[in-house]
């Protein structure tokens, strides 16, 4: 149902902020830069603050920074690039990327995220993610129905609040490899992805 491309362009955030208007107006701005060297000319232009993935993951857990401030210098930022490439090791894929970096509204010690399945353009559901209480806010539904139709079959919307209220979306994955939500029950979701797909034969 999902073809190669369009695992590869929702697997790697990258791809699909690039190719869609929806994720560039609502996602923090990002720059991405194809192997192991990122222009800091182009990220001083960029952001204020951001922070290093590659086209798929960071690096948390490690003592690698979260975010860096520009002005960056080039001959910091290839320090920067070198130790992200070596602590992501045969995990690297694809370049550096660097991510506008925005503060996240925490709710009892967890960030308010949540993750959307979507399928053949229709939401199948939108849950908590981040282990945050049940009482938190949700995304707004027009926010979550403007990426009901993104150019795949079947994929996954994170969407996060800032601390300032807004909301955000902040990755996409491949609905095939993307784990369920936190707060997801999984019988539930495999009735509703079931029922769905015998709609649409």
């Amino acid at each position: 149902m999902t073809s190669p491309g369009a695992y590869e362009e929702f697997h790697m955030f990258p791809l699909a902020y690039m190719r869609n208007d929806v994720l560039k107006v609502h996602a923090p701005r990002l720059v991405a830069f194809p192997g192991h060297r990122a222009d800091a000319e182009v990220i001083n232009r960029t952001s204020k603050e951001f922070m290093v993935k590659d086209y798929v993951k960071s690096v948390k857990g490690t003592r690698f920074p979260v975010s860096f401030r520009t002005p960056v210098s080039q001959e910091r930022m290839d320090e920067i690039a070198k130790e992200f490439v070596r602590l992501r090791g045969d995990l690297f894929t694809a370049g550096i990327v660097c991510k506008e970096y925005v503060d996240l509204a925490r709710c009892g010690g967890a960030t308010n995220e949540w993750r959307a399945f979507y399928l053949g353009g229709d939401l199948l559901n939108v849950c908590r993610n981040s282990n945050q209480p049940a009482s938190v806010a949700k995304p707004p539904e027009e926010l979550v129905l403007a990426c009901s139709d993104l150019g795949s079959p079947y994929y996954t919307v994170d969407f996060a609040e800032r601390a300032d209220g807004v909301w955000i979306v902040v990755e996409t994955g491949d609905g095939q490899v993307s784990g369920l939500a936190a707060a997801q029950d999984p019988v539930i979701y495999y009735q509703v992805l079931a029922d769905a797909l015998e709609r649409r034969d």
